[in-house]
């Protein structure tokens, strides 16, 4: 299994799922999964669009810390740092 970090590239969205975190075989498969949960979730009022969102695989093999800072940048960034 592998863990994906889904993201919308557009922030100003109202009733948009911002950020999500997937474990899936791959990134196809957890692509669809997302997709699916946007269509069935009664909170939010899009559907994924490759341009909307980006979908990066997050190595779990390799120390690492993402971060989401608010206003414009509300995009988790990876924070990097000598391993301990």
């Amino acid at each position: 299994m592998n863990v994906y970090l889904i993201q919308s590239t557009d922030c100003l969205i109202d009733q948009a799922i911002q950020n999500a975190i997937v474990v899936a075989e791959n990134r196809r498969t957890a692509i669809k999964k997302f997709s699916k949960e946007l269509r069935r979730n009664p909170d939010c009022h899009q559907s994924y669009r490759s341009t909307g969102f980006s979908c990066k695989k997050i190595n779990i093999n390799k120390p690492k810390m993402l971060i989401q800072y608010g206003g414009d940048t509300w995009q988790f960034d990876e924070v990097e740092y000598e391993q301990e």
